[in-house]
């Protein structure tokens, strides 16, 4: 046997191996990129859970600051202010770009909020896409329940200040009453209690899955 014939098996080995070692290569690569797009989706996961969540205990605060204000100086824009919150969080009107971001405490007396074009969608729609766990949206689903049911104490507030022939001291008074009572604070409290709970379920639930997918991408490295 020539000696070429000897060494072509060899070579013919070595690319095996070599093509082998390779692919093992490429696809721990892939696994590795894929462990760390992963983080990167649970991190994301958790960062719009907290921003779905805040904008609902958000709304809830934004409108108690106008019906508060409405009650104090009856200037009707702030009962406007007060039911578009209650329309964007509803899907009755578009949600303003940016929302997330500080909204209602730029709009100064006097001055009209900018018109919103666009398909109109609920936060709890916008919820239920978020892809929570049943027990997380039920959170959320109970904070909205509180949050509807204080609206009528504060539609009730409104309307002293509104059906009142003049609007005396006593009148006034009574409205704020309403607003600042003890049963006031408990019914925020109802509202702002599953939300919180619900940032503690959602950070167990997105931080184990970042550690997890994070193990990973430190076995493939």
């Amino acid at each position: 046997m020539k000696p070429d014939e000897h060494r072509l098996p060899r070579v013919a080995r070595a690319l095996w191996l070599n093509l082998a070692a390779l692919v093992v290569i490429t696809v721990a690569f892939a696994a590795y990129v894929l462990a760390e797009k992963q983080i990167d989706r649970a991190n994301e996961s958790r960062l719009q859970s907290f921003l779905l969540a805040d904008e609902l205990r958000q709304s809830s605060n934004d409108q108690t600051r106008m019906v508060r204000t409405y009650v104090a100086t009856s200037d009707p824009q702030y009962k406007q202010q007060y039911e578009d919150v209650l329309a964007i969080r509803n899907g009755k009107l578009p949600r303003p770009p940016h929302y997330q971001n500080v909204y209602w405490d730029l709009i100064l007396p006097g001055q009209l909020r900018p018109r919103v074009t666009g398909s109109a969608v609920s936060l709890l729609q916008r919820m239920r896409q978020a892809g929570f766990t049943a027990e997380e949206f039920a959170l959320l689903e109970q904070a909205k329940a509180h949050s509807d049911a204080l609206s009528w104490t504060e539609y009730a507030a409104m309307s002293l200040i509104e059906t009142a022939t003049p609007v005396t001291d006593a009148v006034r008074n009574r409205a704020t009453l309403m607003l600042q009572d003890t049963a006031y604070h408990q019914a925020k409290r109802a509202i702002m209690q599953p939300i919180n709970t619900f940032y503690s379920r959602v950070e167990t639930r997105t931080q184990t899955a970042v550690e997890q997918r994070a193990r990973i991408a430190m076995l493939l490295r």
